[in-house]
Formats: C-alpha cells, structure tokens, sequence
C-alpha cells in the first residue's frame, strides 16, 4: 500500500490518490496517530499528485513558462517556427511525427500558415517567410543531407529552378536520386514546375537522358554543357496531358513521407458532419476529464496489437487523431474479438470510452466503437 501511494504521488495520479486516502488515514490510526492528524498529514501530501517541486527546481520552470508564453503570444511566427524546428530535430518515430502533427494544430489554432516544402524557398529545416511557416527539405523522409546540400548549393550559385529539366541539370545526380526526386514531387516541393502525376510520369526518361548526355560530357563529347550560354538557357519540360493525382492520394504521400497530414486532413472535409455530432474534441482532454465518459472520433493512425500475458487474448492500443490532437485508446480483448477487422489503420470511427491518465498521458478506455462512412 505504501508503495502504490507513492506511486501515485510519483506519477501524478490524482484518481490512485483518492482510493489510497482512506487506507493512508487508517493506517496511521492504526499507528496511534488522530484522525485529524492523519488528515492534516494527507492533506500536505496531497497536492504533490499535481505538481510538486522544490523552490528553486519550480522557480526556474515558472521563469520558462513565463518566458515561453511571452514569445508565443509576441512572436508567434518565429516562436512556433523554433518549436517545429527543435521538434524535428528529435529522433525519427510516431512520437515526433505525433508531436510535429500537434504542433501544426496548434499553428492552425493560432490562424499561422504552414507552407507546403517548395525546391526554391525550402532551407534545411523550418523557416519563416514572411508571416508564414515554410517546411523544411529535412523533413521529408528519404532524402538525405547530401541530397538538400547539393540542392541548397545550385539553388545559391544559380537564380531558382525554373523546371525538372533545370534541376537535373544543376544537381550532382550522385546525391538526388530518382528516390529523393520522386519524394520532392510527391511532398508538392515540385508543384511550380507542373502536376505531381505529370512530374513522376517524366523523370525516369528525363533522368535517364540527363544521365547518358552527363556521361558524354565527361568524356569530353559533345552535348547539352559545352557552353556557358547552355546553362542559362531556360530549360522547359514536354509534360503529358494527364490528370493530377487525387486528393486522398495526394495526402498519403503526404502521410507517408512527412509523417503526418500537411496541407489538409481527410478529416477537414467532413469537419460540419463532425461537430453535429456534439463529440469531446481530443485537444481539450485534460486531468478534469479523467474518470469520464466521452465520446470521440477520428482518424485512426496507428494500430498497434499484442496478445495478453493472461489467456493470450488478442487486443490492441489505437491511436486516433482528430483536427485538435491525437490520443491512444485501449481495446480489450473482449470488446477487440467482437469485431478484430474493425481497429484498422485509416479508418474513421466513432469512440464511446472512459478517460484514463497513465502518467502524464491520456488514454481512452474505449467502451464501443463504429466506422463513420460519410457520403461523400
């Protein structure tokens, strides 16, 4: 008992400090102390189930959050730019792609612009342009440093890309392969140049032109770089007559090689539907909710299963995302083998559950949970 109370304060568990209360006063009657001793004794340990820190450990941490808050009100653009850029920084995973994808939420909340990764504007990491947040070429996945160094270095020497053409022809192709290539015109850092479907149709052939005509240059034949007049002809690409790629595609790749939704939400499109539905929005969950019933939807982003240690029963942690945040809701076993099919990634459902808090987390103890299929 001594131990789950101390966990409690520990951890910060506020409902596990309720139920260790009465044993807690009992236990020091027991010991020969009143009961309004007990009590008062209870009642100094108590608030370290919120927040509890030694004077200078808390006034250090007041003097951040002041000075946090200060810049975030004063200078949000360059405030929430350095918090996407420390962000980015951290070790790839779903934690930081979670975190990056909240941050973002937050920048819509705050009417702060994210712009899309663009060849030409794009530096290494996040950077303002003008009131905006411009995406940097850093965080799309698959191209390495090497590649954004051979980018940034042409882009530098030379006046912008003006087509896929140009930038075969400045870049060192040793660096941006077909792979880093095919990942800038998918995140749109290509969409000045033509339709991403138009764009990836093109590159292996003009790729593979680019490659032969470079060769023969270095062996010193004739071609496309013997003059100086050459490099700073306007480059124009013969592109197809082709629809572009759909929305939901379009937002896939977004999906896959940022990690997270960027230009739009698949959410965004029924966001009318969503709020006469009268749900908990999953950004306002707090320590207040906890104990609580609420109902949510979104987006399920991650599903992970395991089998339990007692009966090797099968259940599964989900992770749900709506326009405010995302959080991890809990299927048990019984409720999980009802409808296994139904806990899947994309899908969009419907969440009846209850509010739980491990350590400083909150989770969804889910109840019952439906497929919301909009009509359009």
């Amino acid at each position: 008992d001594a131990d789950k109370l101390r966990k409690a304060v520990g951890k910060k568990i506020p409902t596990e400090m309720k139920k260790q209360k009465e044993k807690f006063i009992n236990g020091c009657v027991k010991n020969g102390l009143s009961q309004t001793k007990a009590e008062e004794i209870f009642t100094l340990i108590e608030p370290f189930a919120g927040y509890g820190f030694n004077k200078a450990h808390a006034a250090c941490y007041a003097m951040i959050a002041y000075q946090t808050a200060y810049l975030k009100a004063n200078y949000p653009v360059e405030y929430m730019t350095a918090v996407l850029t420390a962000e980015s920084r951290a070790n790839t995973g779903p934690t930081r792609e979670e975190k990056i994808s909240n941050i973002i939420a937050e920048c819509r909340r705050m009417n702060l612009s994210i712009l899309p990764p663009d060849i030409n504007a794009s530096d290494i990491e996040f950077s303002i342009e003008k009131n905006s947040i411009r995406f940097g070429l850093s965080a799309i996945k698959n191209i390495g440093s090497a590649a954004i160094e051979s980018i940034l270095k042409s882009r530098a020497s030379n006046e912008k890309f003006t087509s896929l053409t140009d930038i075969l022809t400045r870049v060192d192709l040793s660096k941006v392969n077909i792979k880093s290539l095919e990942c800038l015109i998918k995140t749109g850092a290509l969409d000045a140049f033509g339709k991403r479907a138009q764009l990836l149709v093109v590159l292996p052939e003009l790729l593979g032109g680019m490659h032969k005509k470079k060769t023969a240059h270095s062996k010193g034949q004739s071609g496309l770089f013997d003059t100086d007049d050459n490099k700073k002809t306007n480059l124009v690409d013969t592109l197809p007559d082709i629809p572009e790629i759909t929305n939901s595609q379009l937002l896939s790749f977004e999906k896959e090689l940022l990690g997270f939704y960027l230009t739009a939400h698949p959410l965004s499109f029924h966001e009318k539907e969503l709020k006469a539905m009268n749900l908990q929005s999953i950004g306002s969950i707090g320590e207040d909710l906890v104990g609580s019933k609420v109902i949510i939807a979104g987006l399920v982003t991650d599903v992970k299963k395991i089998f339990t240690k007692a009966g090797n029963n099968e259940m599964a942690f989900v992770k749900l995302q709506d326009l405010t945040g995302t959080i991890e809701c809990v299927v048990f076993p019984k409720l999980f083998a009802q409808d296994p099919g139904l806990w899947s990634g994309d899908a969009i459902l419907k969440i009846h559950g209850r509010i739980d808090q491990r350590e400083d987390r909150f989770t969804v103890i889910v109840e019952s949970g439906t497929i919301i299929n909009f009509t359009h």
